[in-house]
């Protein structure tokens, strides 16, 4: 997981620019904030306000264009957080003048855009991590650490999903040739997780809402096979109620099961279906995380520590780009109506 926070204070202080005065743009802002190594100089929007009202919240300067920002030589690094289909405005400038980059996911709209992004920064020296944020929460980090140290034997079924109220039939995510729709933006999380802890996948067979068509709520269920032999089931949702957020991850395998229900308030348990000695069953309850722990600045601090020790980011642009053409896997099974 990230490593603990820095506390160095004879490190430089990172200067940063926020390209996005959205909802991560302000998620993010906060998040990098909270560090103490970190200055946030800019705030970038298309539309002033937003970014004046950003801007002023962190002490920065609010501009409606990027020249500004890529032409300032003490500015370190960019944390993109502008829509997926504009990935390419702001990567190229980035790597032209030399900043460190975070970006949020996806990484991609496409596999022409995959290609393009990973010719664009292949070679690159700065440092580019992606905004996998689920890697950071607490309870995914743990589960994959009970996967790994062979708590539930080897694994056979793996079901995840991630079910939110719609964004709205008037914003860019509405349009899935925008946005990927949900099981690009959204799934994009449980897909990378889903290789981060158990591997590849082999074929996948997905079902969704018909084309998820622009302006609709949309729907999508995904049954994977991972080349470990073992089968997941995903699915996802913008059709639950608006501001709604439920999460809930289960692995099944030959010694027990893991369970994760955002919803519950319970504690991540293990039930195992071997029995003690004492004829009982096994039972192992993972402690809540502290109430101050937030996986966005656990995943801006591994950001900047990266910068300060020079060492390559856990989320690496290339393993977002991987989880990406998964997901262009499940769009195209959807759409064709075969397993990809």
């Amino acid at each position: 997981m990230a490593p603990g926070n820095i506390q160095n204070d004879s490190k430089p202080r990172i200067r940063l620019a926020i390209l996005g005065a959205g909802n991560m743009g302000r998620r993010f802002a906060k998040a990098f904030q909270t560090l103490p190594s970190v200055s946030i100089r800019y705030v970038c929007s298309r539309t002033l306000a937003p970014a004046e009202r950003l801007a002023s919240a962190h002490g920065a300067t609010s501009v409606t264009a990027m020249d500004a920002i890529f032409e300032d030589p003490d500015v370190d690094a960019v944390v993109i957080c502008l829509p997926t289909f504009t990935r390419l405005e702001s990567l190229r400038p980035a790597v032209s003048s030399q900043k460190h980059v975070f970006c949020e996911k996806p990484l991609a709209l496409s596999q022409t855009m995959a290609d393009e992004i990973r010719a664009l920064l292949a070679g690159f020296p700065r440092i580019v991590m992606v905004g996998q944020v689920l890697r950071f929460f607490w309870e995914y980090a743990r589960i994959r650490e009970r996967v790994l140290a062979g708590d539930v034997g080897r694994v056979g079924m793996i079901r995840l999903s991630r079910c939110v109220g719609y964004p709205g039939a008037d914003s860019w995510f509405a349009d899935p040739a925008k946005s990927g729709g949900v099981i690009l933006d959204l799934l994009i999380h449980d897909l990378d997780f889903l290789r981060w802890t158990f591997g590849e996948v082999e074929q996948v067979y997905a079902k969704s809402l018909p084309e998820g068509l622009s302006g609709e709520p949309d729907y999508a269920l995904l049954n994977l096979q991972l080349e470990s032999g073992a089968l997941a089931h995903i699915e996802g949702s913008w059709a639950h109620p608006t501001g709604s957020f439920h999460q809930t991850a289960e692995v099944c395998g030959s010694l027990g099961v893991l369970r994760y229900d955002n919803q519950t308030c319970q504690h991540l348990k293990v039930i195992s279906t071997v029995e003690s000695k004492m004829g009982s069953i096994s039972r192992i309850s993972l402690p809540e995380a502290d109430p101050s722990s937030d996986p966005y600045v656990a995943e801006a601090r591994h950001f900047i520590e990266c910068i300060q020790t020079k060492r390559p980011p856990d989320v690496t642009f290339e393993e977002s780009l991987r989880s990406c053409e998964l997901a262009f896997r499940c769009i195209e099974s959807a759409r064709q109506g075969i397993p990809r």
